[in-house]
């Protein structure tokens, strides 16, 4: 049975692809291709020649690209042989998932209009199945907690309570540079008085960071002063 290949004007490299280390590299671009291939059941039909002439790469390039992704549980494949045969009729792909919409670049202006029908039919038949996960999180939690560690002498675990926190405060445009700011800032102003047991996450990365981001610092050391004022 002939299909006429006519890929989708998106073609989707959901994070959990790009970036799992198990899948040969060609295999994420083909998962890409298979997206834009696919129709509004969630499957493409384009045989191995297909894709061999597409990234001119021989056959074993392209099954060894489709084994990889099916090993790792982003495709299936289905063949279906003609009737009282071993010849193949028809090989359908079919995609474990697709990631949102919205988490899409905005594309040119040129077809928008006819693909996004394509596109949106191909999401909505999909609502059911279990969302893609295991996009990487750019937030430097670890490494905020190991600094507030090192400079307090405290043992703050990498947990979802101070995580928030420091989510909250990166979503309003803080850097790395900006919590260990913070971190700096009450640390030399806490540390060896009765407000020390404050220096915390709960503390340092609540709502008063942008303040004791911008404070002034006066550095409270014994036999030390500020401005030039004996403290």
């Amino acid at each position: 049975m002939d299909h006429k290949e006519e890929p989708n004007y998106y073609a989707i490299i959901p994070a959990n692809v790009r970036y799992d280390k198990r899948l040969i590299q060609g295999a994420k671009l083909l998962y890409g291709e298979i997206t834009a291939l696919s129709n509004q059941k969630g499957y493409c039909w384009a045989s191995n020649n297909y894709f061999m002439k597409l990234y001119k790469v021989s056959r074993n390039t392209v099954q060894s690209w489709l084994k990889s992704l099916e090993v790792c549980g982003y495709i299936s494949r289905e063949v279906v042989y003609k009737e009282g045969s071993q010849e193949i009729d028809t090989r359908y792909i079919r995609i474990s998932g697709y990631p949102s919409p919205e988490n899409l670049a905005t594309p040119s202006p040129k077809n928008v209009t006819d693909n996004n029908t394509s596109f949106n039919t191909t999401v909505n038949n999909t609502n059911n199945i279990k969302p893609l996960s295991g996009k990487p999180d750019p937030i430097p939690y670890a490494e905020i907690i190991s600094y507030l560690n090192q400079v307090t002498g405290k043992s703050f675990k990498n947990v979802e309570t101070h995580k928030k926190l420091i989510r909250a405060r990166w979503h309003e445009k803080a850097t790395l540079d900006d919590f260990k700011k913070v971190i700096d800032n009450k640390s030399s102003e806490w540390l060896g008085t009765d407000m020390a047991k404050y220096l915390q996450p709960s503390t340092l990365f609540g709502n008063k960071f942008d303040q004791y981001l911008n404070q002034t610092n006066a550095i409270k050391q014994k036999g030390g002063s500020y401005g030039g004022i004996e403290f």
